[in-house]
């Protein structure tokens, strides 16, 4: 008996051709998000090093946030005939040569130039990541492989950072942003020599650069799961002082908090490919809810035991929300439209961070309840447009809108 041999690539195991591209992205996305948070990490010694304050230095991350939610949508349109793995390999490199212009900077205003020229490159490269793991795993496989390449930017934040730190104490922040700019050069050589090439199927044909049937559903979704991200941000970027002002806890507990929040998170990442991949529908609204409801327990948390509870609630819950919601978004979108769809995402996620910190910012004053009751009443609402989406989702071409086993 005659086997014949299976044409789509993506039917040969995943451990033989997909499992080391995704390993190489997940080290990109893990380099570029340590890239963009560094400055949190060395405030006072670049502060000291420029010549500015230290909440200038904040500038050159939100910066960063907002460059990627002005470039990504328009250079995803702009270089969609461009093939796939030239784009991801030459954005990421082009990281490595602005991130130097920071390093090497005599002063504030060529970091930022620096910092902006970064951020338009992986502003790119983000666009195009989720979108390119969708051409090179199996369907069913989408959410377990998204997982795994969005642990990156939770690694970023747990290992990167502090990481960073603690070698600038001893070599000084330039030389560690020198050594990133090596490092990502060589990150974006190794990618190029492992990107799985693939052959434009004749079904889905090329991606568009124009809305198709599936766009509306895609920014209803996107809409909604940036509300999630706008009430996340809202509170966590003053989860310091939410940490002393309620609950009994002082500023000693801040450390334990951080990484309560970071390690519960790396938990929901793990688990977010499986939810994704079994309950595509359900597991999205579940993750916003449950951001919501961690939420609440901080709310209500005037004892410490109810604040932590709130604590590892909230940081399962977002962990485990982007990789759903991205992965929810391309199985939404027709195969073609997924690089727009992919910038969608992304730009969503950095308004998020923008809008949710001046959301926080303008309630912080009003008092911490105040703070808190903005930032769930925001989730909330993203939580019922996902529920809403959920149930108005109607099958078009290229899209899984269901819960089923994968």
């Amino acid at each position: 008996m005659t086997q014949t041999a299976p044409s789509d690539p993506r039917s040969v195991p995943l451990a033989r051709r997909v499992r080391p591209a995704l390993g190489m992205l997940t080290a990109a996305t893990f380099w570029t998000v340590t890239a963009e948070v560094l400055p949190s990490g060395l405030l006072r010694a670049m502060s000291q090093g420029l010549g500015v304050t230290e909440g200038a230095i904040g500038v050159l991350v939100s910066a960063w946030a907002v460059t990627i939610a002005i470039v990504g949508i328009p250079l995803v349109k702009l270089t969609m005939r461009v093939p796939r793995t030239v784009l991801l390999t030459v954005s990421l490199a082009a990281t490595a040569p602005a991130n130097l212009v920071t390093a090497l900077a005599p002063d504030f205003t060529v970091a930022l130039v620096g910092r902006i020229l970064a951020a338009t490159a992986h502003g790119l490269f983000w666009a195009l990541v989720v979108s390119y793991v969708a051409t090179i795993v199996a369907p069913q496989r989408l959410g377990r492989a998204l997982s795994l390449v969005l642990a990156g930017p939770t690694l970023a934040g747990l290992a990167g950072l502090p990481a960073a730190a603690l070698i600038a104490e001893y070599t000084g922040w330039r030389w560690v942003s020198i050594g990133l700019s090596l490092i990502l050069a060589v990150t974006a050589a190794v990618l190029w020599l492992t990107l799985p090439r693939r052959r434009v199927d004749p079904a889905v044909g090329e991606p568009t650069a124009t809305w198709d049937g599936s766009a509306r559903a895609v920014v209803f979704v996107a809409v909604g799961g940036g509300l999630v991200l706008v009430g996340h941000f809202a509170a966590f970027t003053y989860v310091t002082a939410l940490v002393t002002g309620r609950n009994g806890l002082s500023a000693a507990a801040i450390p334990a908090i951080l990484l309560i929040l970071g390690v519960t998170g790396g938990a929901g990442v793990i688990v977010s490919g499986v939810a994704a991949d079994r309950l595509p529908r359900t597991a999205l609204f579940c993750a916003s809810a449950l951001v919501a409801v961690g939420l609440a327990f901080l709310l209500l948390g005037h004892e410490p035991a109810v604040f932590i509870a709130g604590i590892v609630v909230w940081g399962f819950a977002i962990g485990a929300f982007p990789p759903i919601l991205q992965a929810r978004v391309l199985r939404l979108s027709s195969p073609a439209f997924r690089p727009l769809a992919g910038s969608i995402v992304v730009t969503v996620l950095n308004l998020g961070v923008a809008a949710g910190a001046t959301a926080g910012g303008l309630a912080l004053p009003h008092g911490q309840t105040s703070l808190l009751l903005t930032a769930l009443l925001i989730t909330s609402t993203g939580a019922a447009a996902v529920a809403a989406a959920a149930r108005s989702a109607t099958a078009t071409p290229g899209q899984d809108t269901g819960d089923a086993i994968g």
